[in-house]
């Protein structure tokens, strides 16, 4: 089979819904996989890795695998259990990994030495908002403004005061080492603010692919140092939605595609490309709509999350962007 001469890209990402569905995804149309790095122990990772390799012995040819890794991404810790937080509760968040009491864990130590009173706190890709009341050394309080529930390992971002990363992360490292010799593994890195960070990954694993994660505001400064630095670059709205002016997005996908289509490198739309068929067989009208919308503005292809990760119909999905990309190719 020859992957390489598809005109467009569909990265399914892999998760419980498709655990022995790999190949199923592949005749479908996916041209490439995404793990979410954040979610899995290494033990996992060989998990999929066994998993693939079997799906790619099938068909008689490889695949890209992307692996999400955290980059300057901030995840709370490991809870004991899901946590309702109400409107008007005030929470306390301390440097831990693991929950304790009904401290909320949070082991970034970068958070606390720059978080400041007043400011928004956002969780769950912003489902969840909070203002902080009181800072101290190693911990602080937040009011909860919107509520919701709470679960091991969501995202967190400080409103409009995110801050970078100056080097590569154990766990990331981690993930990177394991996987060198695989020539099909590629590594996508989350939030960065510059192409300095990225080339921090690079500088580990000179010859391989990277993807850049643009989801910050901060990246537009510099997406044309992230053209030549990375293989590929994936605009991600979930967390661009979150840390960001919701109303704004439109105008930073026409800038995004403004800005990279010069470049002569692929780029790709991530976060709720089809999130209706998460629960349903069939996309929505405005789905269908701003998808060809992407494509008229050179977008390669779609990074589906929970579509495939954790949806009810991920073959479905896959191949109606198959179906759909090959339609407005001819």
């Amino acid at each position: 089979m020859n992957f390489k001469n598809r005109k467009y890209q569909i990265i399914a990402t892999l998760g419980p819904a498709v655990k022995n569905k790999i190949k199923e995804l592949i005749d479908a149309g996916s041209t490439g996989f995404r793990l979410n790095c954040s979610h899995l122990s290494l033990q996992e990772l060989s998990f999929w890795l066994i998993k693939l390799e079997k799906a790619f012995e099938k068909v008689g040819g490889t695949m890209p695998l992307w692996l999400d890794l955290q980059g300057a991404k901030l995840r709370i810790g490991k809870l004991n259990t899901s946590l309702l937080l109400n409107k008007g509760e005030v929470v306390q968040f301390k440097n831990n990994y693991r929950q304790r009491a009904q401290v909320i864990p949070l082991p970034h130590p970068c958070v606390f030495e720059k978080l400041q009173q007043n400011d928004e706190v956002l969780l769950n890709d912003g489902k969840i908002k909070l203002v902080v009341t009181k800072v101290k050394k190693n911990g602080f309080y937040a009011e909860v403004i919107i509520p919701g529930e709470l679960s091991s390992f969501k995202g967190f971002v400080i409103k409009n005061n995110e801050p970078p990363i100056n080097e590569v992360a154990n766990r990331d490292r981690s993930f990177i080492e394991q996987t060198l010799d695989l020539e099909f593994v590629g590594y996508a890195i989350s939030c960065l603010h510059t192409a300095n960070e990225l080339q921090l990954f690079k500088d580990l694993a000179k010859d391989k692919q990277f993807a850049a994660k643009i989801e910050r505001k901060q990246a537009f400064d510099q997406l044309k140092q992230f053209g030549d630095v990375a293989d590929v670059s994936w605009l991600c709205r979930g967390d661009l939605g979150a840390s960001t002016q919701i109303y704004d997005l439109y105008q930073f996908e026409k800038d995004f595609a403004d800005q990279m289509a010069p470049i002569g490198k692929p780029y790709l739309i991530a976060g709720q490309v089809l999130e209706n068929m998460v629960e349903h067989n069939a996309p929505s009208r405005s789905e269908i709509a701003h998808l060809g919308f992407l494509f008229e503005q050179g977008f390669a292809g779609v990074v589906l999350s929970d579509e495939t990760a954790i949806g009810n119909f991920p073959i479905e999905t896959v191949e109606f962007c198959r179906e759909y990309f090959e339609y407005l190719v001819h």
